[in-house]
């Protein structure tokens, strides 16, 4: 008998924690950002890769970043050179590089940086201006 009560509070405390999580999940998704790839390049030996996205930001401060200074020009430009480099492949190239230099400009743009340390070689700037409610992802994987 205790081994049978055992078993109906134990499926009904997973069915619980079923029901909280996909409520959590959810609830994370609302928060969030959508992004749209704007250039997707070749894919080369390894997986190499440079894409390119446009971000649409529905919660402020979703990305926590900093202001734009040196040490985002230095971490930019390396990511803007292989961007040039593919200018014949990228539609509206000039527009796109208008469009974040203006971002650059904006004194309410942020950046954020980051290296995956599980993936070597994967590098991702954002680049959001959450007043203009418009930012890019630079993503690259070497």
């Amino acid at each position: 008998m205790k081994n049978k009560k055992l078993k109906i509070l134990t499926v009904i405390i997973l069915g619980f924690l079923a029901v909280f999580s996909i409520f959590h999940i959810n609830s994370q998704r609302k928060n969030s950002y959508k992004t749209q790839r704007i250039y997707k390049s070749q894919r080369a030996f390894g997986d190499d890769y440079f894409d390119i996205y446009e971000i649409i930001i529905d919660d402020k401060n979703i990305i926590k970043g900093k202001i734009i200074d040196d040490d985002y020009y230095k971490k930019s430009k390396g990511l803007k050179q292989i961007m040039k480099t593919s200018k014949e492949e990228i539609d509206n190239y000039d527009d796109i590089l208008n469009s974040i230099e203006l971002l650059e400009k904006n004194p309410a743009t942020i950046y954020k940086y980051q290296e995956d340390i599980d993936k070597k070689g994967h590098k991702i700037l954002f680049i959001i201006n959450y007043d203009l409610n418009k930012g890019y992802v630079l993503d690259l994987q070497i």
